[in-house]
């Protein structure tokens, strides 16, 4: 506890010895002194001998009326020495309102009155080389509140005085306000300088405005960003400056801006896909927040602005999806590949069964026949005329030959669809080439029948008596050969068979017609697959695999088939090639 004495007015009580509780003993815990606020407190110096009245006193507080109080001393010691007593004008004042109403102050010496005064005043005092913390605390530790309202007794080497104690607390106050400023001054300083340091040091643009959206802070990031000076910039409209117009240079209204919503809704706006414009003309994408500022009541001042350049992101992002877009092309053009793939290999498949059980069948008939006409000439060899061994033999070799036929046709195939089969074009003339197939196919199938009747059943015309192409000359046999043999085969043999050749620009064409047992609409769709017959060819014999060698062989040499036919009535294909093949346009 800091120390402190009292002085009664009670003459008779000896007065304690300074050194022994004033506050000038207390060890100094801390600076300024007491002294240092003496200009300020207003010490008063009044004071009256020991000896003085109740009349002197009366007299000495209505002249002074601004006085605090009155201090007694010893007029023998030192006018530096320790005063005996202090009457203060409020005790004065509190003991004339108890005293009746007429009596008057008396003439008696106040060391004469010790009664009366006793227990009348204390006081606190203070010596100006004490600590001045020490001294306020020593005046907050007073327990009674009457002895608190006392003004405070300053002990100085010329001789002590009297202050207000109020004013000694509002002096005090001042001066540790001042302490404090100077004291936390270099910390705001330095504070100032750290941030201004981590804001030049930022990469990202930081800026600041106010509520009218005037710039109040610009780091240099964002300014480089921009192409400002950051001095520039303090001041103006930050909306205006890089924010004013969209990225198709509409304007962009101040009202509709995220960063001014900021400082007036309060609520921290967050935006990834705008652009800012820099001093040139040019803008950039970014993306920034906008933060809003509150003062220490609250109160929304303006907003602090973070924002990044992400062209290199955008770039990064737009190569990704493109890569992506790519990547899915490909998988789609992969997916369809496999897709095909798949389906080819499941046609095949088909195809293979098909053939499987088309060769089991096809193969079984005749092998069934050569092997019933062994058997009869190897039992009846003896019972058979020459005639009927020759018929056997004869009906052995037909069906060796169409078993060939077949064989053949499947090797095509084959090599077709192993792509192993090239077209191997020359130039010769077609009109002579076509009479050539027409009589080779009319020899095999005449018989003992009469030639002119054989002749006429294959009309060949064209309006050309020579016609030089460039074709390969076995597939083209192979196309007339297959077509010209089914109309031959189902066609009765007094129908002719029209054969049309007629050239066109730079294509000849094909044009065989029959009038024989025609093909079903529903089979027609299916007429150049594989090993597929009509459903009213019955005994007929066929393979079904002639058209589908025809088809291929106009397709590798560019051209293209198509068919027509009437149920009963007969058939007409059309076969377009070029006059020469170009491997080069194929």
């Amino acid at each position: 506890m800091p120390s402190y004495f009292r002085l009664p007015l009670d003459l008779s009580d000896p007065l304690p010895m300074p050194s022994a509780r004033s506050l000038s003993d207390a060890t100094v815990l801390s600076t300024p002194m007491v002294g240092t606020l003496l200009s300020t407190l207003d010490i008063q110096r009044h004071r009256l001998p020991q000896d003085s009245t109740d009349q002197t006193l009366d007299v000495f507080f209505q002249n002074y009326p601004q006085a605090l109080g009155v201090l007694l001393i010893d007029p023998v010691a030192s006018p530096a020495a320790m005063p005996v007593a202090m009457v203060s004008r409020r005790r004065w004042t509190q003991w004339r309102s108890l005293r009746p109403a007429d009596h008057q102050p008396s003439s008696q010496r106040l060391m004469d009155s010790t009664e009366r005064w006793h227990h009348v005043c204390d006081y606190v005092a203070i010596d100006e080389q004490a600590g001045l913390q020490d001294a306020i605390d020593c005046l907050l530790a007073q327990e009674s509140t009457e002895a608190s309202e006392e003004p405070v007794v300053v002990l100085m080497p010329d001789g002590a005085g009297v202050c207000d104690r109020h004013r000694l607390f509002i002096a005090y106050t001042r001066l540790t306000r001042s302490e404090q400023i100077a004291l936390a001054e270099p910390t705001v300083n330095h504070l100032r300088r750290q941030q201004e340091l981590i804001l030049n040091a930022i990469g990202e643009g930081v800026y600041g405005v106010d509520l009218q959206g005037h710039a109040t802070f610009v780091n240099p990031a964002a300014a480089q960003m921009i192409g400002w000076h950051p001095q520039e910039l303090l001041g103006q409209s930050m909306h205006q400056v890089l924010h004013h117009s969209h990225p198709d240079h509409r304007s962009y209204r101040r009202e509709d801006c995220p960063i001014y919503a900021a400082f007036q809704d309060g609520i921290v706006h967050r935006v990834s896909d705008e652009v800012f414009w820099r001093k040139d003309g040019t803008c950039f994408p970014v993306e920034y927040i906008s933060t809003p500022i509150r003062d220490e009541q609250g109160q929304l001042v303006g907003a602090v602005v973070v924002f990044r350049d992400i062209t290199q992101r955008k770039w990064a992002e737009a190569l990704l999806h493109r890569t992506n877009e790519e990547l899915e092309h490909r998988v789609r053009d992969r997916t369809t590949e496999l897709q095909q793939a798949n389906e080819q290999l499941k046609e095949l498949s088909e195809l293979r069964s098909r053939v499987v059980t088309m060769v089991c069948h096809e193969f079984r008939n005749p092998l069934n026949n050569i092997l019933l006409s062994v058997s009869s000439l190897g039992r009846y060899d003896h019972q058979l005329t020459v005639d009927q061994k020759s018929s056997y033999l004869l009906g052995i070799q037909d069906n060796v030959e169409r078993m060939t036929q077949m064989i053949d046709a499947i090797l095509i195939i084959g090599r077709v669809e192993a792509k192993g089969m090239e077209v191997q074009p020359r130039q010769f003339d077609l009109i002579v080439f076509c009479q050539d197939v027409v009589s080779e196919l009319l020899l095999a199938s005449g018989g003992d029948r009469s030639p002119v009747i054989h002749e006429n059943r294959v009309q060949l015309t064209s309006r050309h008596k020579r016609l030089i192409v460039t074709l390969d000359q076995c597939m083209v046999h192979s196309i007339l050969t297959n077509i010209l043999s089914n109309a031959l085969r189902y066609t009765p043999e007094s129908a002719p068979i029209q054969f049309k050749i007629v050239k066109y620009n730079d294509q000849v064409t094909f044009h065989i017609a029959d009038s024989g047992i025609g093909i079903p609409a529903e089979d027609i769709p299916y007429v150049f697959e594989p090993f597929h017959r009509g459903r009213n060819v019955s005994n007929i014999a066929g393979t079904g695999l002639g058209l589908n060698i025809v088809k291929r062989f106009v397709d590798l040499q560019g051209g293209h088939i198509d068919v027509s036919s009437q149920l009963g009535k007969g058939t007409v294909f059309q076969v377009v090639l070029p006059l020469h093949y170009d491997q080069s346009t194929i």
